[in-house]
């Protein structure tokens, strides 16, 4: 991870990782239209050229268009009820396909790049729910005073 603000947060697991996610991002705001924007840009040496974004009704995202131009292509933005929280999958070219665990922007900077660490490793197929809550030490089905991440229900 850089330390350089403009930079996308974002970490990836090695292309022959397995597991529920591909990596981890951690955006800047809810702000769909300049975040995305920013990532397609990003993952674009994985998935090729960005043509869908699906992410999970009700996680947050401030939409105001449901269409996205990045570096003048259209890109679909579509939600899902039956999507898994906290996640995101850019869909590519040739259905090259990325599938990240998106990290709250309010997460303070030393959990937030324990998450993204934790989310590339090759080895490691832990659920979204499960990456979120490992920081706090609990594991899904736990019970605990707060929740994993601001603004993160587990």
């Amino acid at each position: 991870m850089t330390a350089v603000r403009d930079e996308v947060r974002l970490q990836r697991k090695p292309a022959a990782g397995g597991g529920y996610v591909d990596g981890a991002w951690w955006p800047r705001s809810r702000e769909a239209g300049v975040e995305f924007a920013d990532l397609i840009t990003a993952a674009r040496d994985q998935v090729g050229q960005v043509e869908r974004i699906g992410y999970p009704l009700g996680d947050g995202w401030e939409l105001t268009h449901r269409k996205l131009v990045v570096d003048g292509h259209l890109v679909r933005l579509e939600g899902f009820h039956a999507m898994p929280a906290h996640t995101l999958t850019l869909i590519g070219t040739q259905q090259r396909r990325l599938t990240l665990l998106v990290i709250a922007p309010g997460t303070p900077q030393d959990t937030a790049t324990t998450v993204l660490r934790t989310a590339a490793d090759p080895d490691d197929t832990a659920s979204p729910d499960d990456l979120l809550a490992a920081r706090s030490g609990r594991r899904r089905g736990q019970t605990g005073s707060e929740p994993a991440l601001p603004g993160a229900e587990v």
